[in-house]
């Protein structure tokens, strides 16, 4: 398999194809093929091959389950994780393998509004409808050809055949739309940054994945953006609020602090502690859940910090969006191994912007590293994922050190080209 991409940020750039070593390569086919596997074998015999996930879309059920509660008057079940995991598993007791364990809502009211299209089509359907429309987008946001874009045709299909995106489909999450708002909008701030913001702002509905953006579209001084993307932020929060009722923004917060805070112990026993965040690889591996949690504060801080060192900087818009994605994941308080897809596209825009169409084998085998890690998650079931964060961090930094493009002298600049994002 071969990688077309440009070697520059305009579009008359020299083509280079990526070639990845024959090991590498049949290494990604037979994982892709593992996880393609997985996926379907846990309809009829989950757990047979790999972790057994109980059945597809259990967290689909989650959020499928919270719309239909809301539009049929029960808003308040969603906010009691007991009553609305008996709902849960009392509604799909003929989909389950066996009963879900504790299955809280914790997501904004926001999020609400992006699914109301999808319970007319019932839960099956709407689980279908919405991977693929998911999917859809993230594909418009990668395929659209820009001035100062070129990519690969095969880079959808690298990131949708990565172990991630099979575990996204499995479970029913939403990491497709998280990547297709993140490389959309960073696509656009150049050519169209309202709009760019505008789509930026949509990634409050997973608050985890959008406190980088405030800091990104600042420090590259994009004031319309950041303006367009607190815009729809809010449009977001009244459109809710206005549909549902404000009650649910008040039961929100303080459920949202209180998960924050690490005070709620059934929500770290059943909710982060299964995820592949820093704060839970940390306590895994020993850690106090005091300096668990100031790992995972410094781990934020690392990541702000990189993404202003990054939008201050003259690097490439690939190398921007490699640090944004890898940053977002690693100052994430909360993530599931699906999330990982948004550091496997981030291993891949770095290697795109080698300019060599064989990078060094240390590189292809930490971009395989990356995309293994959602295989051996989660790290409280599988020990050898723990030190994955340090594979992000690792990214981050090797990104940071590339050397941006020469600038250009002043009379050429003031005879054209627009300023990098």
């Amino acid at each position: 398999m071969s990688v077309n991409v440009a070697g520059g940020e305009e579009p008359d750039a020299e083509q280079i194809v990526l070639r990845p070593p024959v090991g590498v390569l049949v290494g990604g086919l037979i994982t892709s093929i593992y996880a393609l596997t997985v996926l379907v074998t846990t309809i009829p015999y989950p757990g047979k091959i790999g972790v057994n996930y109980n059945a597809l879309g259990t967290d689909w059920m989650v959020f499928y389950g919270a719309i239909r509660s809301v539009l049929d008057g029960h808003a308040s079940l969603i906010f009691d994780a007991e009553r609305f995991t008996d709902f849960l598993n009392t509604a799909f007791a003929d989909w389950l393998s066996k009963p879900l364990d504790l299955r809280p809502w914790a997501y904004p009211p926001s999020f609400l509004l992006l699914l109301l299209p999808f319970p007319p089509l019932g839960f099956f359907g709407s689980y279908v409808a919405f991977q693929l429309a998911t999917a859809g987008l993230l594909a418009v946001a990668l395929r659209f050809r820009a001035a100062d874009w070129t990519v690969s045709e095969v880079l959808l299909p690298i990131v949708l055949l990565c172990p991630a995106s099979f575990i996204n489909v499995i479970d029913g999450q939403a990491v497709f739309l998280v990547a297709a708002l993140i490389v959309g909008g960073l696509r656009l701030l150049k050519s169209r940054p309202v709009l760019g913001g505008l789509i930026l702002g949509l990634l409050t509905f997973k608050p985890q994945f959008c406190i980088l953006v405030p800091l990104a579209l600042i420090a590259s001084g994009q004031w319309r953006a950041f303006w367009g993307a607190g815009l729809s932020a809010m449009a977001l929060v009244a459109a809710s609020g206005a549909i549902f009722g404000w009650e649910l923004w008040l039961h929100w917060f303080p459920l949202m602090v209180e998960n924050l805070a690490g005070s709620g112990t059934k929500w770290i026993e059943v909710g982060r502690i299964w995820g592949n965040s820093v704060y839970t690889c940390a306590m895994l591996l020993g850690a106090p859940q005091g300096l668990a949690s100031g790992l995972q504060l410094l781990a934020a801080l690392f990541a702000a910090g990189s993404v202003v060192i990054a939008f201050r900087s003259r690097l490439g818009v690939r190398e921007k969006m490699a640090v944004f994605l890898a940053a977002t994941m690693l100052a994430a308080p909360h993530s599931g191994p699906y999330d990982q897809a948004l550091v496997t596209l981030a291993a891949v825009f770095w290697l795109t912007t080698m300019g060599s169409p064989r990078p060094p084998l240390w590189c292809w085998t930490l971009a395989l590293l990356i995309w293994l890690v959602p295989l051996v998650s989660p790290p409280v079931l599988i020990p050898v994922s723990r030190p994955a964060p340090l594979l992000t961090a690792a990214l981050i930094v090797l990104v940071l050190q590339r050397r941006p493009a020469p600038a250009e002298p002043p009379l050429q600049r003031k005879a054209g080209s627009n300023s990098a994002t």
